[in-house]
């Protein structure tokens, strides 16, 4: 699987699952029983990092930073990585307890760029969207404490609490060519990860749009609902993945696979050595009428996945604005103890093999979207979404002047 980061947030990201070192051993509390359960745990990190983080590492420096304090975290943060991260008992169990669904905090999607902490993207309906914060909000500070050199995961603790407490955030926002710093108290509520909208639009258009890779039914129940607009006549089909900052590679594919033929590739994995795996789309039912993909700057890596593969197949029209541009992979090694560690793994390539890395997709077709009044309830019909339907009203004609023609 892979996923990002929701505060009450999530990391964004690919992340993929693997449990190399297996399930914690029930052990007794003794200090002795817990210093070999930390020994065991840093041999553990040691491997995975040595085979299988992307970079080359050097263990002398991953050992004098373990010997220090004793720490498995210690070793991750000698990585220099933004990406790779260590998750004690709590956080891992919190991880995996966020990928099924909800948790407490303030729905946002939050990632490192540029070194500093970054909302990718607030979550329709949930505090942090209602607080006004929007994608590329810096995030200075978090109840007074500075963000500057803070990990991702800490951060991402102190946002989450339970349901009812506040957080204050301290935010720098560009705009216009100027720079503003304000202070937001936002009070945390239970959050549904959202994951499908649908809705069938004129001249027979349907509008999916497709929040986040999470939830391994999430192909299913997007075909369930394209099935459902295909039964009430639809003939195109808008997939949108604006302000989807990610999720699982293996749900890109499965989503790439419901309008590729098969054998498709879909998206290129360079790991260490430069070794290199290719994951095709594969068997099952199709989705063949005409498409379009509306993406922006907040669509990052397993978005980027589907887009790049349907764009460089040819298979749909990519419109809106240049994707964030994530194109790194981070895998999750659970370890003996019950910790875990978050690896940077792979780069990927796009289906027609380009390195999307801190550049983005460029849309075929560029639509700017246009300021929404503070009080617009729905700031994804838009532009973009016209633009959508024109490109789609147009193929159709096209298609059936042809079929008349024929």
């Amino acid at each position: 699987m892979a996923l990002m980061a929701i505060a009450g947030v999530l990391f964004w990201g690919g992340y993929v699952y693997s449990p190399i070192a297996g399930a914690a051993n029930e052990t007794s509390d003794t200090s002795e029983s817990s210093q070999a359960e930390s020994a065991e745990a840093a041999l553990e990190a040691l491997y995975i990092l040595k085979h299988f983080y992307l970079h080359p590492v050097d263990d002398a420096v991953l050992l004098e930073a373990y010997s220090r304090e004793q720490r498995v975290e210690d070793m991750v943060k000698a990585l220099d990585d933004p990406y790779s991260k260590f998750m004690d008992k709590s956080q891992f169990r919190t991880f995996m307890d966020d990928m099924k669904g909800s948790f407490d905090g303030i729905g946002i999607v939050v990632g490192i760029l540029d070194g500093e902490l970054t909302i990718v993207s607030p979550i329709k309906d949930t505090p942090g969207e209602r607080a006004g914060l929007l994608p590329l909000d810096r995030i200075k500070h978090i109840d007074g404490r500075t963000t500057q050199d803070m990990a991702l995961e800490y951060a991402v603790s102190l946002m989450k609490g339970k349901k009812g407490t506040t957080v204050v955030l301290g935010i720098e926002r560009a705009e216009n060519e100027t720079t503003s710093n304000f202070d937001v108290s936002i009070v945390r509520d239970t959050i549904a990860i959202p994951r499908i909208g649908c809705e069938m639009l004129d001249d027979g258009i349907g509008h999916v749009h497709l929040a986040s890779f999470f939830g391994e039914h999430t192909a299913e129940e997007m075909m369930e609902e394209i099935q459902n607009l295909l039964e009430q006549n639809m003939k195109g089909l808008i997939l949108d993945l604006r302000l989807n900052p990610g999720g699982s590679v293996d749900l890109a594919v499965q989503v790439a696979t419901k309008f590729l033929p098969a054998g498709t590739p879909v998206v290129h994995m360079v790991g260490k050595g430069g070794r290199r795996v290719t994951y095709h789309a594969g068997p099952g039912a199709k989705v063949d009428v005409p498409m379009v993909v509306l993406v922006n700057e907040a669509s990052a890596s397993s978005s980027e996945i589907v887009a790049g593969a349907l764009k460089d197949m040819g298979r749909a029209t990519i419109v809106g604005v240049k994707t964030f541009g994530k194109g790194s992979v981070q895998t999750i090694y659970p370890l003996s103890d019950g910790s875990a560690i978050s690896v940077t793994t792979h780069k990927y390539l796009t289906a027609g093999e380009h390195l999307i890395d801190k550049k983005g997709i460029e849309p075929d077709i560029v639509v700017e979207l246009s300021e929404m009044s503070e009080d617009s309830e729905d700031d994804l019909t838009d532009a973009q979404v016209q633009a959508a339907i024109e490109i789609l009203k147009a193929q159709l004609e096209k298609q059936e002047s042809n079929q008349v023609a024929g």
